[in-house]
């Protein structure tokens, strides 16, 4: 299996935890912020191949940041986990790739990560 470098970006420390370490059982490299600022200063300095965006930050909203973390990486791929599963379509054509409705399902975000 390929490990990918993740970047989890929610402002619910609780959820960025359970999510890390999850996926440091897969054998991937995690990291997390808990705000869109310093999710952005993280990817330019971690470059993530998978970012796993919440959309209600403290600092903004992360469905308008999507394009700031993608001119980072362009070939970066976006997981946006909201419990507003009315914000699907804007999500996608906003640039995400995937939305997962939260709570979300660890074996279906797993599914996504090691798909490509």
């Amino acid at each position: 299996m390929r490990k990918h470098n993740i970047l989890i970006v929610d402002d619910e420390r609780e959820v960025c935890v359970l999510l890390e370490n999850y996926l440091l059982r897969k054998n991937q490299n995690v990291s997390y912020c808990t705000s869109l600022t310093d999710g952005l200063a993280k990817s330019a300095q971690m470059k993530p191949s998978v970012l796993i965006l919440d959309h209600n930050m403290p600092d903004g909203f992360g469905i308008d940041n999507i394009f700031k973390f993608k001119e980072l990486n362009s070939t970066l791929r976006v997981i946006v986990i909201s419990a507003m599963s009315n914000l699907k379509d804007e999500a996608l054509t906003k640039g995400a790739d995937y939305f997962l409705e939260k709570p979300i399902k660890l074996s279906t975000l797993n599914s996504i990560i090691t798909s490509n």
